[in-house]
This record gives C-alpha cells, structure tokens and sequence, in this order.
C-alpha cells in the first residue's frame, strides 16, 4: 500500500513539474536545460533516494556542468557512460531523455525510457528469481524488510515515471496506440 502511495506521489511531482515547466513555456519564459535537470535530480533524491555513491554523483554534476557550458554532447556521454557502467543507475535515463528531448532527438528519448522500462523489469526479475518476496516473511529484522521494501517501491516508482514521460513523448509523436498502452501499464501490477 505506502508503495502506491509513494509511486502516486512521485507521478504528481513530476507531472506538476512537467505541467509548471509547460506553463512557463508558453508564457514566454522557458527553463532552461541546467536548472530543468537539476531540479529533477534533486525531486528524485527526495522520492527515490539511491545509496550516496561519490563517483555518480561526481557523474551528474560534471555532466550538469557541461550543459551550463552548452556543452550537450558531452553531457550526453558522460551519462550514456554512466548506463554502460552501471545500467540499474534508473534516475540517469531520466536526465538523459530530457536531454535529448531538449536536443529534439525524441527517437533517443523514448528509446532510453523504454531501456529504463526493461531495466525495472529485470529488477524485478532478479528481486522475484532471488526469492526475496517469500525470504521477506522468514526475515525477523524490521531494517532488512524495510530496505527490501525500499528497493521494490523505487523500481516501482521509476516504472511509473518511465512509463508517464514515455507516454507523454508518443502522443507528441503521434503514437497514440503506444502511449494508451503505456498508460494502461500504470494503472496495472508492475512489470515482472
């Protein structure tokens, strides 16, 4: 249940950042890609927090830093470095599609929600051939449920974001077979 809960919250925050990003899109104002992504990152750290690790974060803000300096391509190679070395890094294929939807290369973006999607699924393949649901009712401590628990509701929460940014790229493609499938995929269990 806190996991749907948590999943709903996530997919409010983003779609109210995606609907305030729009706004000031049309009243002339638009945001720019830098604050754009660090604000994300930030919204993601309070929603789906990831272990501190010092070399991704090092990652995200090099790669920040590169698109203050208009240097996109760069900032796109370091974070496709990023997936290469660590394809469960979820949160990257979310700054990268922006990044290329920012660069007008909507084709890459959906590409990388859809690699994001498969990503959660084997998540969730290796969280089920693992055993860890029937483990969970022999674990007696509350800190190894909780982080079980944790690690379920972020694969569910990124599923979700996935799925609503792939969702709203196709419709703009006019792919509209494709995003009602993709937003039928929210409303079901996640994907296994």
């Amino acid at each position: 249940m806190l996991g749907n809960e948590s999943a709903c919250k996530a997919s409010t925050l983003l779609s109210r950042l995606s609907e305030g990003t729009r706004l000031m899109r049309n009243d002339g104002t638009p945001i720019d890609l830098e604050t754009r992504l660090r604000t994300m990152n930030r919204v993601l750290d309070r929603l789906v927090p990831e272990s501190p690790d010092p070399t991704l974060e090092e990652t995200v803000e090099t790669a920040l830093a590169a698109i203050g300096r208009r240097e996109l391509s760069n900032a796109m190679m370091l974070f496709e470095q990023g997936v290469q070395a660590n394809p469960f890094w979820l949160r990257v294929y979310l700054l990268l599609a922006t990044i290329y939807d920012h660069a007008q290369k909507t084709e890459l973006a959906i590409a990388t929600l859809q690699q994001g999607l498969v990503m959660c699924a084997s998540g969730f393949r290796l969280f089920s051939a693992q055993g860890w649901g029937e483990t969970l009712e022999r674990i007696n401590g509350p800190v190894a449920h909780r982080r079980i628990r944790n690690h379920l509701n972020r694969l569910r929460q990124y599923e979700r974001m996935f799925r609503y940014r792939l969702a709203m790229l196709q419709i703009r493609c006019g792919s509209f077979d494709e995003a009602i499938t993709q937003w039928s995929a929210m409303e079901e269990e996640p994907c296994t």
